[in-house]
């Protein structure tokens, strides 16, 4: 293959994930308002409008799967900082989502589980992401194992590198 080929391909691929990108951040918004009308026909124990983000969502996901659990863990989880997840428990905390808690063995360091309402939310949020995931997995099908070791590549070649590509254009903006 040429190098012209080789540089259209890549271009190709480059837009294709832009394109998924995009699809992502529409996606998301279907998610939240998907979950928001749920709560809503959960009744009175969601009177207020809720209005949580994806992340939002994933910190309740997290505490769910590992409570009880600190804002250090979390951030590590979720790959974010300890800032972001201290801001975010602290809105949850005052939404009646989660609780905060104490080892009895420690009683210094501060963990966070879920509330009923947490659970509910939780419930909503996994059921999501559970169907999410068989549709992927359906798109998957068709491919041998060669291929879905190559597809596996790049996304973790992807994954690994987000960070850096992230951090780069932040510090020339």
């Amino acid at each position: 293959m040429d190098q012209v080929t080789s540089a259209y391909g890549k271009h190709a691929i480059y837009n294709i994930f832009v394109e998924l990108i995009h699809q992502q951040e529409q996606h998301e918004d279907l998610i939240q308002k998907h979950i928001a009308h749920e709560m809503r026909k959960l009744g009175d124990e969601f009177d207020e409008e809720l209005q949580l983000n994806i992340t939002e969502l994933h910190v309740i996901s997290s505490i769910g799967e590992h409570e009880p659990i600190n804002v250090t863990a979390l951030a590590e989880r979720l790959r974010t900082s300890k800032a972001t997840v201290s801001r975010i428990c602290s809105k949850l905390l005052s939404m009646d989502i989660i609780r905060r808690t104490q080892l009895s063995d420690n009683k210094k360091e501060v963990y966070f589980r879920l509330n009923p309402k947490g659970r509910k939310l939780n419930v909503l949020h996994e059921d999501v992401h559970h169907e999410l995931e068989q549709r992927f997995l359906g798109i998957l099908d068709p491919y041998n194992e060669d291929e879905l070791l190559i597809v596996q590549k790049v996304f973790r070649d992807i994954l690994n590198n987000w960070t850096s590509i992230h951090e780069n254009l932040v510090t020339r903006g």
